[in-house]
């Protein structure tokens, strides 16, 4: 049998197959990959000793074993069209995954929303606590180097993504699951209750001795507990949750709760420097999940007063822009749920503070499928700059475009539309007042409009 040792990845620059690259070059594997668009994984990847081809180029096949691609890679892509006709063995990203995910004591998370920001703290909480986790995360903690490392412990920690339905090739030993709700729709031709399913199917892949911890307050999860011959262990804010959230407080600092155990009546308390209700979600499930893998109270609690912001999830940039004292918030939700636990989160700690947002939908698809939740999030704005839809790769919907989202929106509030992110920052300078609070919200090239406000001199 041929042995593999030159893998190739299509799409390397990716959050999931950056990490998956690192890990294999880690673990001994001569890595090479292509993606279109540089950037600052691409060039860390170069950096590591990864050959990194700006191009998909038949070319860049030589003496390559196995071709692992990406969800964002289509068939007709060169690279896949020479490794077919070579003969060379291609898999998805998911299913290298969930090979490298049988080398140790694997756990996923998974989750509409959160996974990326609950892997974070779950991979720092072990790794302070000296448990030198393997982990493949899909953003950037910044207490980290990388989103990716390969550890000496017994742990792997992964997103498990839903958004292609890949997860169902995963088997891990524990899972925790965040939340259920309406995204990702066009994987599952538009259905929520085929995306409902998937989950089902999902956690019955976990083994009768692993644990899945998850969101209780979630009625999709209360359903799933019910339905699913699993070891579930429940957190939220309702009693009848086996972890219970109490005297939830924010400030600027960071955030300060108690945790009730009511499967033993033990009641702990906790600070985090990161900020809302969600990341606080977030926080609790990986306590919950480090408690089950043996971890102290108290060294996971030590832990949390170093967990740092994860890059672009409620992440404060400045609290000085324009030397006005204006505070800059950057946040990847794209979806209105979580564009409106991000307002709150922002009235709750800003309360007095004038605020601005700049919102980028994402995708042409995810407009269509949840038009009028977006119409009423952003009515519901007093300053609002709009961008225009970020594709994604996908083409133009007519009728679904954000000057679409503008029309319907502007006839209850008063939306000022941009055209780019040089535009955006010249109408965002005629609105802000000295001590406002910006926040530019969105999955697409926000980041880039949050790095040029911050650089604004």
């Amino acid at each position: 049998m041929k042995k593999i040792k030159n893998i190739y990845l299509i799409g390397i620059g990716g959050s999931g197959m950056s990490g998956i690259a690192e890990i294999l070059l880690n673990s001994g594997y001569k890595v090479s990959g292509s993606d279109n668009a540089s950037s600052l994984v691409t060039s860390r990847l170069q950096n590591l000793g990864i050959k990194v081809f700006d191009n998909h180029d038949s070319e860049n096949l030589k003496k390559i074993d196995l071709i692992v691609y990406s969800s964002a890679i289509s068939e007709d892509n060169p690279e896949m069209i020479h490794g077919k006709k070579m003969g060379i063995p291609i898999i998805r990203r998911a299913e290298m995954l969930a090979n490298l995910m049988t080398l140790k004591n694997s756990i996923a998370i998974a989750g509409s929303h959160g996974k990326t920001t609950t892997t974070c703290i779950l991979a720092h909480i072990f790794t302070k606590c000296n448990l030198d986790p393997t982990y493949i995360i899909g953003g950037k903690i910044k207490s980290f180097e990388s989103n990716a490392a390969l550890g000496k412990g017994p742990h792997i920690l992964a997103e498990a993504d839903e958004s292609d339905g890949s997860f169902l090739l995963l088997r891990p030993n524990n899972l925790i699951i965040t939340s259920i709700d309406n995204d990702h729709l066009e994987t599952y031709d538009g259905d929520f209750k085929k995306l409902k399913e998937a989950f089902k199917e999902f956690a019955m892949n976990v083994p009768f001795q692993g644990k899945i911890v998850c969101y209780g307050d979630n009625k999709e999860l209360e359903k799933l507990i019910q339905k699913v011959p699993r070891n579930f262990i429940s957190y939220g804010f309702k009693k009848t949750n086996d972890f219970q959230i109490t005297d939830l407080a924010q400030s600027l600092e960071g955030c300060k709760f108690s945790l009730i155990n009511n499967l033993d009546n033990s009641n702990f308390k906790f600070f985090v420097p990161l900020h809302g209700e969600h990341n606080v979600l977030n926080v609790v499930a990986s306590i919950i999940m480090s408690i089950e893998e043996g971890i102290k109270m108290k060294d996971i609690s030590e832990a949390l007063l170093t967990c740092k912001t994860v890059e672009r999830r409620f992440e404060v940039i400045s609290n000085n822009i324009f030397n006005k004292g204006i505070t800059l918030v950057d946040d990847y939700g794209h979806h209105p749920k979580e564009i409106s636990i991000t307002l709150e989160t922002v009235d709750k700690i800003w309360k007095n503070n004038k605020k601005i947002v700049i919102f980028q939908p994402h995708r042409y698809t995810r407009t269509k499928a949840l038009f009028e939740e977006f119409v009423e999030i952003l009515s519901k704005i007093d300053d609002l700059i709009l961008l225009d839809v970020y594709p994604a790769s996908e083409k133009i919907l007519k009728g679904y475009e954000s000057k679409d989202l503008y029309k319907a929106a502007n006839k209850r509030n008063n939306i000022i539309k941009a055209e780019g992110v040089e535009d955006a920052l010249e109408k965002l300078k005629k609105l802000v007042s000295d001590h406002s609070l910006i926040l530019t919200q969105g999955a697409g090239n926000t980041s880039a409009l949050a790095k040029l406000i911050s650089e604004y001199q």
